[in-house]
């Protein structure tokens, strides 16, 4: 019995081992290095449940992430999917990579290239022929190189998706559906880049009857993906109902509906958007956009309105609704719109900005609206604070970010006049009353600041204690403040920056950059900035203007303004003939500014019209009563009031008859005129510049003095009278060149062209000249003189440290030609602007195999040369540039580098020009040489090392691909 159990086990033994080694002999079997149809199951299964699989797993991992990351805007049409938002990119990135490792893993260690043993039965027959030719044979490689370009595209790097799916549809070529979605996916990527375009080429390649019944919702939904994009929203909704009833992932098919009802709403389907929302809210969404979507709904239901309210009043009880008060009083706000009481919409929208707690995208919103509704009344004071808030909430990739800041800029420039006139006239208001009675105002105002003071107060208590709530909240899910959320600070956020400049001018008001700005002499933004004019006063009468002093070797510092005390106000009151002069002043300027904003930038003809006859009916004196007139003239002769135009014209030529106006209006056809001259003026110029360029000065005299006679009031006069002081420059004396040069300095003050005519009278002050002769035109059109200079007679086989020749500023960079063009570019800018009376040439050429040379030619001396590297250095623009791309700069003389491009090279310029700097003769002293120290030796400038930038492979492909 015991010798039965001994051969019985050891039978059993001798199985398990021989399965080991059988196992053994199929693994061995199964090298990447053959194909049969083992080795072909064998890494199939090995790749598909095994690396595949956890490469698989971080996928949907990393798509959870996304969706976690995300922040819908819902006020707009949102995207298809998560990831059009790119910032959630950074969400998945270390389960995409981790993804992409597997991948690549995969491809390194399953992949079989090699052909299997030829069948020559089946050598006919088509499908074994198509198996034969293929590149790849483990058969589950095809899904792996597919996941490896969707984990690419979901990590953010689109173009490197793009190369991937590329790759994938030429390897798998036979393979007509795999091709198909690889199309597919490259048309979503050029759509996240926004290559509109490229896109829509790809998608027209794309062969429908290629794609499996399983592709057909990947189709749909890339086609709808890119006429969302398009804003094309009508034609995009059978596509999305398309892609809808295909997709089986529940959070798709949520954000599908939710789209889906919002096309149905922008489309005037509001049935079938209601029914759209009212499925979203049976799905169990994320609370955000089940909230969404039930105050959507509602809006839906136009004709039962107190219904409406009745159910938002509800949804304002909701506890849990305590972060979405803002949407559901701007909800109730539309619904009171929608019945034409604006005056209810008004108060709910403002309820909405005063209860928003996130200060998103939603605030924006509705400010916005507030803003329009503001605008369209004509109510621009009120409009501006809402449109200068949205502003600063709005990213510019929002559609309203444009208009927004147009108006918010537009309407600031009203308000801060508007102000001024409030303002001034106001003081005067109370200039008039009795003292006692001022005194009374003012307190009044006091009592109202510590009120405001103390209201500030408990809602900043109330607003830190709903943070610190907030904050215990989302404690966990807060990422640590460090060097990787540097995004965060303060000046790495224009949004923050904006909205500190903006409160700081609201506590402040507009201040000049300098030294001591707080002082009291410079009064709050409530009253006039500039208090020069304004003795100080005291409840007692007028003091002395009070000035900084030095006493006992120490500078006297006044104390800040105590705006809580009566003196602080009722020293600024205008009370003296000065007072009321400067006050007029201020209020006239104001005025007329005002209705120039009106007719040009708001294009608000009546309140112009109205504004311009209230300045001429105040300050009938001022100089700018005639151009008063002359802008009414000009809105009613565009509004076709041809009567009311004439009375404006008669009164132009009759009271003003020695005015520039008077010649233009007294031409019969001038309306015409003025028509015309916005049309020709810019071809004029054209030709006039050229002209110019082409040193032709006469026809330059001709064509500005054709549009000095029919064109008086053209915009572009400045240039015109530019380019004549700079034909008078180089054609006539200095003294004609210097008064055409100031007269178009006092006759346009502001214009672009009067710094630069500035800027060359003052060189001239230096004692420079103008050259006369030839226009040099473009800076450009000298190099062919420069290069004949550069090859001049080269006798001498040795360098020259003469420092009176010509010389040349030689900038040396590794930089790319590109790169160097910019900062020729930029050059060529400063040197128009600057030195119009020199012409300077730039050169970028070729120095060895790994340097180029940007070079500044036709200085007169080493110190010219040497004063203009100065002058860019100077230039803060420039010299940062300068430093990012210039290695080196150099000033060598013509004749100097004539023999460097010869037989010499740079390091034997640099060592002749160390051995200059290092023999310095003693100097004598009372007939015998003091003893001077060597100069130490300077070693010549070290050239940096040619560091290889190499970019970043935007097609990143793996490790390992086909043969």
């Amino acid at each position: 019995m015991l010798i039965y159990k001994n051969r019985y086990h050891l039978k059993k033994q001798n199985i398990y081992f021989l399965s080991i080694f059988a196992f053994v002999l199929i693994v061995a079997g199964c090298s990447t290095k053959k194909n049969t149809w083992t080795t072909r199951k064998y890494q199939e299964i090995n790749t598909r449940y095994n690396v595949f699989f956890n490469g698989t797993t971080s996928y949907e991992e990393g798509l959870k992430n996304i969706i976690k990351a995300n922040e819908e805007d819902y006020s707009s049409i949102i995207s298809m999917y998560p990831i059009s938002h790119h910032k959630n990119a950074s969400a998945a990135t270390s389960n995409m990579d981790r993804t992409i490792e597997k991948c690549r893993k995969a491809i390194k260690l399953h992949s079989i290239k090699i052909k299997p043993e030829k069948n020559l039965k089946k050598a006919n027959d088509p499908d074994y022929k198509l198996f034969y030719n293929q590149e790849e044979f483990n058969p589950a490689l095809k899904d792996v190189w597919l996941q490896l370009g969707k984990a690419e595209f979901h990590k953010g790097d689109f173009l490197g998706s793009v190369g991937t799916f590329s790759y994938i549809a030429r390897h798998y070529s036979g393979d007509k559906d795999m091709v198909a979605k690889c199309q597919l996916w490259t048309v979503r990527a050029y759509a996240e880049m926004d290559w509109i375009y490229e896109a829509e080429q790809m998608l027209s390649k794309i062969e429908q009857d290629n794609l499996k019944h399983s592709s057909v919702g990947l189709f749909a939904s890339v086609n709808a993906d890119l006429l969302l994009k398009k804003k094309q929203y009508k034609e995009a909704i059978p596509f999305l109902e398309l892609a809808l009833s295909k997709e089986k992932d529940k959070s798709l098919k949520q954000r599908f509906n939710f789209l889906l009802a919002q096309l149905y709403q922008k489309n005037g389907d509001d049935k079938q958007a209601y029914t759209s929302y009212t499925k979203v809210i049976k799905m169990n969404p994320p609370y955000e956009m089940d909230f969404n979507a039930r105050i959507n709904r509602t809006q839906l239901n136009n004709r039962n309105s107190a219904s409406v309210r009745k159910e938002l009043n509800k949804m304002l009880r909701n506890a849990n609704n305590k972060d979405y008060l803002d949407q559901i009083y701007f909800a109730l706000g539309n619904s009171y719109l929608r019945a034409n009481d604006t005056i209810k919409a008004l108060e709910n929208y403002k309820l909405s900005a005063e209860k928003s707690t996130r200060n998103g995208i939603d605030k924006a919103v509705t400010l916005i609206k507030l803003g329009d509704l503001y605008y369209q009344r004509k109510n621009y004071v009120e409009a501006q604070p809402s449109y200068d808030e949205a502003s600063k909430i709005l990213s510019n990739e929002n559609d309203d970010y444009a208009r927004v800041t147009r108006l918010s800029e537009m309407l600031g420039e009203l308000v801060t006049e508007y102000n001024v006139v409030v303002l001034q006239d106001s003081l005067q208001q109370l200039a008039k009353l009795p003292e006692n009675k001022r005194l009374e105002i003012v307190n009044k105002l006091i009592d109202k600041i510590y009120a405001d003071e103390k209201l500030a107060e408990e809602n900043a208590l109330k607003e830190q204690e709903n943070a610190n709530k907030r904050l215990g909240e989302d404690f966990m899910d807060t990422p640590p403040i460090g060097m990787n959320n540097m995004g965060g600070w303060y000046f790495y956020n224009p949004e923050l920056m904006r909205t500190g400049q903006s409160e700081f001018t609201k506590k402040w008001g507009r201040r000049k950059l300098e030294d001591n700005w707080r002082r009291s002499n410079r009064t709050s933004s409530l009253f006039a900035e500039d208090n020069s004019a304004f003795p100080q006063q005291t409840q007692g009468g007028v003091t002395e203007n009070v000035t900084d002093s030095v006493s006992n070797g120490k500078t006297k510092v006044e104390e800040l303004p105590d705006n809580k005390k009566p003196e602080f106000y009722l020293r600024q009151i205008p009370i003296t003939a000065a007072q009321l002069a400067k006050s007029d002043a201020d209020i006239a300027a104001a005025m007329f500014s005002m209705g120039q904003i009106y007719k040009d930038k708001i294009e608000d003809y009546p309140m112009a019209i109205k504004t311009f006859e209230e300045f001429i009916s105040r300050f009938g004196t001022d100089e700018r009563v005639p151009d008063a007139y002359f802008n009414i003239y000009l809105i009613q002769t565009k509004l076709g009031n041809t009567a009311d135009a004439n009375i404006y014209r008669n009164k132009l030529i009759n009271e003003y008859p020695d005015s520039k106006y008077k010649m233009i209006l007294s031409q019969p056809d001038y309306v015409e005129r003025l028509e015309q001259m916005n049309h020709v003026q810019d071809s004029i110029y054209g030709l006039t510049y050229a002209a110019y360029n082409r040193s032709d000065f006469s026809t330059v005299y001709n064509q500005v003095a054709y549009v000095r006679k029919n064109y008086p009031l053209s915009t572009l006069m400045p240039k015109f009278l530019f380019l004549n002081a700079l034909s008078i420059g180089k054609s006539q004396p200095q003294d004609k060149f210097k008064s055409a040069l100031d007269s178009l300095v006092i006759q346009y003050p502001e214009s672009d062209v009067s710094a630069m005519a500035k800027d060359i009278l003052a060189l001239m002050k230096q004692g420079q000249e103008a050259k006369t002769g030839k226009s040099s035109g473009t800076l450009l059109t000298l190099r062919e003189e420069t290069v004949k200079t550069e090859t001049n007679e080269i006798s001498k086989r040795q360098f020259s440290f003469e420092k009176s020749a010509k010389h040349r500023l030689m900038m040396i960079s590794q930089a790319k030609r590109e790169d160097l063009n910019t900062l020729q570019y930029n050059l060529a800018s400063f040197n128009f602007s600057r030195f119009m009376i020199k012409d300077f040439d730039l050169i970028i050429s070729k120095l060895d195999s790994t340097q180029n040379t940007l070079s500044v030619t036709n200085f007169e001396s080493y110190e010219e040369a040497n004063w203009y590297l100065n002058s860019i250095k100077s230039d803060a623009f420039l010299s940062k540039m300068m430093t990012g791309l210039i290695d080196e700069s150099l000033i060598i003389s013509e004749e100097n580098y004539g023999l460097l491009r010869t037989v010499f090279t740079l390091n034997d310029y640099r060592n002749f020009i160390s051995k200059q700097k290092n023999e310095v003769q003693p100097p004598k002293t009372n007939g015998k040489p003091a003893v001077v120290k060597p100069a130490k030796k300077e070693e010549p400038p070290i050239v940096k090392e040619n560091k290889q930038i190499t970019s970043p492979d935007v097609s990143t492909k793996p490790e390992v691909k086909p043969e």
